[in-house]
């Protein structure tokens, strides 16, 4: 059984406990100091503070806190993404770091799984009924209790929501109930022998509408196009079409093969030279993998360092979400143990993209630096050299910042990647460097007020950062806000999305001095 434990009593009352032995041959009786992690945290008079295990002693006492034992059962509910192969191997590596044997059991149904986790001893630690149908079935699975954690490749939306209200529960984003364990891209995907290599957003568009029917239109060979897709539930779907689809004002009008799996979906690509569909990054084999042009020219490679920072144009953040409250004890550690350095093996080696921290230079940004200089309306040619000048001997780091809509408020994944970077700082990992905050912004408005606005968003994330860190690291560290405004847009500036990741804070580290 599993076990969870509520809180002591109050200041107000009485802390008094005893504690026996099992065998009943030791009594301590002390004041309760704190309950934590299954240890008793007692001071008793004469002797001091005592730690002792729960399970060693019984607790008599009205301090003693309320043990609730679970059942080793748990359902995780949600997106074939994050379902089919991640968490299983996070499964594995959590049993791993447990001391437990790892068996998954397939059923006749490649969306219904079971995952068991098995103690040394011979007693089932962790049973895990593992359903990966869509984002879209993690919330009604949540509100029916079906599921104690459910995943999704997409943030929860307001549709979400109101299923999750019809059962009594609020909203889950922006809380600690909202995860997010990893970065994703969903790549759309051609025959292997078909001969384009990239397509437009708004070309993508017309296929999903039925308004380009031939590959002849795009460059390829005189042969019918064939969509691939999922259905409503899925969350690769909704990212496609809200990306890529419906800002162009079209949607998926075409007639389209809807897929229950992503290797269904790749097979049938394989099988087709005329088709095209969309999976997950990690599920892209064999295939001919697009690069995204944006509609004012901007190439959108699925790199692991564009995924990384959100520069994709179809990157993703693949999440966990919790109901309020307590939560079966299992499923909060294998979480935490997920959010750890030991889960990135595990995740890179399902095929996702872990947060290990990769290095790109300024010369490495060559279509980028392009566009700023011949494309951008509000270009700053003194801004420009300023730039050129201050990172050309700096390493950008693969890390991003961006903010919640409207507000200088870190949003819940930027917070996590600071709290990632402390701790690098910590161990004083860029002992040496100067730790560069540059902050850009969309081209809505004046270039003189965003430069502004950027400058304010890294001068908040410096703010942050030198509220999180020791005061050994800060002595050791110079951080350095900058701001470049409008300049190095990752995406288009003509969608929301596309202002949404250009509105970032980005670290780079540099020599001091050295310019």
């Amino acid at each position: 059984m599993a076990l969870a434990f509520s809180g002591a009593a109050n200041a107000q009352e009485d802390k008094t406990v005893t504690l026996k032995s099992v065998g009943g041959e030791l009594k301590l009786i002390g004041e309760l100091d704190e309950f934590a992690d299954g240890t008793y945290f007692i001071t008793v008079q004469g002797m001091g503070k005592i730690q002792i295990n729960m399970n060693d002693v019984t607790c008599e006492g009205a301090a003693c806190p309320v043990i609730k034992q679970y059942a080793p059962y748990f359902g995780i509910y949600g997106s074939r993404t994050v379902g089919t192969n991640l968490i299983p191997n996070l499964m594995r590596g959590y049993a791993k770091s447990v001391g437990a044997t790892y068996e998954i059991v397939a059923t006749e149904n490649a969306a219904e799984r079971k995952i068991r986790l098995t103690n040394p001893d011979g007693t089932l630690r962790l049973e895990v009924d593992l359903q990966s149908r869509g984002s879209g079935t993690a919330f009604p699975a949540l509100a029916d209790g079906s599921a104690v954690i459910g995943v999704a490749d997409r943030r929860m939306k307001d549709s979400d929501l109101a299923k999750l209200q019809a059962a009594g529960i609020g909203e889950l984003r922006d809380t600690d109930n909202e995860i997010v364990i990893g970065v994703d891209g969903i790549v759309v995907i051609l025959n292997p022998d078909n001969p384009v290599r990239n397509l437009t957003s708004e070309e993508i568009s017309k296929i999903w509408a039925g308004e380009i029917t031939n590959w002849l239109e795009l460059g390829g060979g005189d042969y019918p196009i064939n969509i691939q897709s999922f259905g409503k539930s899925s969350g690769d779907r909704a990212i496609l079409l809200d990306r890529i689809v419906r800002p162009h004002g079209r949607d998926e009008t075409s007639n389209v093969t809807e897929n229950k799996s992503y290797q269904g979906m790749v097979d049938a690509v394989i099988a087709d030279r005329g088709g095209i569909g969309f999976v997950g990054r990690s599920f892209a084999n064999g295939v001919n993998r697009l690069t995204i042009r944006e509609d004012c020219g901007l190439l959108s490679p699925p790199t692991d360092f564009r995924i990384k920072i959100e520069g994709y144009s179809l990157s993703r953040r693949l999440y966990m979400y919790t109901k309020p409250g307590d939560l079966h004890p299992e499923a909060a550690a294998f979480i935490e143990w997920s959010m750890t350095d030991d889960a990135q093996p595990y995740i890179e080696e399902a095929g996702f993209v872990g947060r290990g921290l990769e290095r790109m230079r300024l010369e490495d940004m060559g279509m980028m630096l392009i566009h700023t200089a011949a494309v951008e309306p509000d270009f700053n040619p003194r801004l420009y050299v300023k730039m050129m000048q201050e990172l050309r001997n700096a390493d950008r780091l693969s890390i991003s910042f961006r903010f919640q809509p409207g507000s200088s408020q870190l949003d819940v994944e930027s917070v996590r990647n600071l709290q990632e970077l402390a701790a690098r700082m910590e161990k004083g990992e860029f002992v040496g460097n100067e730790v560069l905050l540059v902050g850009f912004a969309d081209s809505i408005g004046s270039e003189v007020r965003n430069t502004k606005l950027a400058r304010k968003r890294a001068l908040a994330v410096r703010a942050e950062m030198e509220r999180v860190l020791s005061p050994q690291a800060l002595a050791q560290l110079k951080l350095t806000p900058l701001s470049y405004g409008e300049l190095l847009p990752l995406s288009c500036n003509e969608s929301d999305v596309g202002r949404a990741r250009n509105r970032r804070v980005e670290v780079w580290l540099r020599v001091p001095g050295k310019r």
